[in-house]
């Protein structure tokens, strides 16, 4: 079976690097490092213009309708300019609003969410580092309920318009989960922004203190849909990875060409060959892995999480190899803020721990393979 992508995925992906060069090229991402400011509100209507916000959004809502599968090297893309703009929450808030939303929330969001007028994120984090749904509850009956609780890791906090946020009802018993979407600049919503080490990908808290919830911004119930979330967000994140580990890895190697040492390029010592040989074949073997991890996913296949959280385990300790060999190629400016270096290193070490460390993953999967737990339960914890 041919896992490449089509010439149109190519073409989509060229698009794509030029928008997000010419849009938000790393002289920005410097800035965001000193300013944040309101970088995502200011992309957000070029991105909508070349739809890199339509995602999985139908086209009778304003998207285009495409895959996961489709979208995959848009991501590679965004991993490897540093885009600074929640892309892979906005894609995963569509997915799950499309596939699990009812009619009048569709209709209300979707079309904002494609169009740029809303910049949307997802609530990851809950207390303790675990990425299930707890931490917010939400109590009430009829058609009016209130949230309380606390959730973390949420990328542009601060800026977004809505924010997907998993909560667990207390008048259910069984699977009580539940999916919202809440306004964080309402009353009840404390945004407290987080220190990160990825300055260009900002983070911030959500606090619930009687926040309101009315019967229409329940965009989904039950466990499925937060596990469809994060799924769809750890594939996500190793397609961002990829895509830093193979620009960084590119500027080196080409560093190391024209860096001279001794009279000849440094490139030729025999220790530096090596460790980019190493790093090359570490690529190529994350490429596979997240390929197939785009398309079983995109398939809907039922092992589908357990080869993204392979992908995702895999490319995290890639792009965490890969982005710091960068560094000590480049030798005493490897580390210094006048070299770009660090940025491509950050962002990778910021991906490969959100959704679940490489460990953590690996864990989840040898209790799904060995102690035969539900895959979904076993890689949420």
């Amino acid at each position: 079976m041919d896992f490449d992508f089509s010439e149109e995925q190519y073409m989509m992906r060229d698009s794509a690097l030029g928008l997000f060069n010419r849009i938000a090229d790393l002289s920005v991402v410097r800035q965001i490092y000193e300013n944040p400011g309101e970088i995502a509100h200011r992309l957000a209507p070029e991105l909508a213009t070349q739809g890199m916000l339509a995602g999985a959004i139908p086209e009778t809502h304003g998207g285009s309708g495409l895959s996961l599968l489709d979208f995959a090297l848009v991501f590679e893309a965004a991993g490897r300019t540093l885009l600074p703009y929640p892309l892979a929450e906005t894609f995963v808030a569509g997915d799950v609003l499309a596939r699990y939303g009812s009619d009048g929330i569709k209709t209300e969001y979707l079309p904002q969410i494609a169009a740029g007028k809303r910049v949307v994120t997802v609530a990851w984090g809950g207390p303790a580092g675990r990425w299930d749904a707890s931490g917010v509850q939400m109590t009430g009956r009829g058609g009016t309920w209130r949230l309380y609780g606390r959730r973390t890791f949420v990328p542009f906090g601060r800026e977004a318009d809505l924010v997907l946020v998993p909560v667990e009802r207390t008048d259910v018993e069984a699977d009580p989960a539940a999916l919202v979407v809440v306004d964080p600049k309402a009353a009840g919503v404390t945004v407290t922004p987080l220190q990160s080490l990825d300055g260009s990908y900002p983070l911030a808290a959500l606090a619930f203190d009687g926040y309101t919830v009315e019967r229409e911004a329940i965009a989904a119930t039950g466990g499925q849909a937060w596990q469809t979330a994060l799924n769809v967000g750890r594939v996500l994140a190793a397609c961002e990875m990829l895509g830093t580990a193979e620009e960084v890895f590119q500027k080196a190697v080409d560093y190391i060409k024209i860096r001279e040492q001794f009279g000849q390029p440094v490139g030729r010592f025999q220790a530096l060959k090596h460790i980019a040989a190493d790093d090359y074949m570490l690529l190529e073997s994350a490429r596979v892995a997240v390929r197939y991890a785009c398309w079983v996913t995109s398939e809907g296949q039922e092992e589908a999480p357990l080869y993204v959280a392979l992908a995702k385990a895999y490319t995290a300790d890639m792009a965490k190899r890969v982005t710091g060999d960068a560094i000590q190629l480049h030798g005493g400016i490897g580390f210094t803020w006048d070299s770009d270096v660090h940025f491509f290193f950050k962002r990778a070490w910021r991906l490969a721990s959100q959704l679940g460390t490489a460990a953590a993953l690996r864990e989840g999967m040898a209790r799904t393979v060995i102690d035969g737990r539900p895959v979904a339960v076993a890689l949420a914890e």
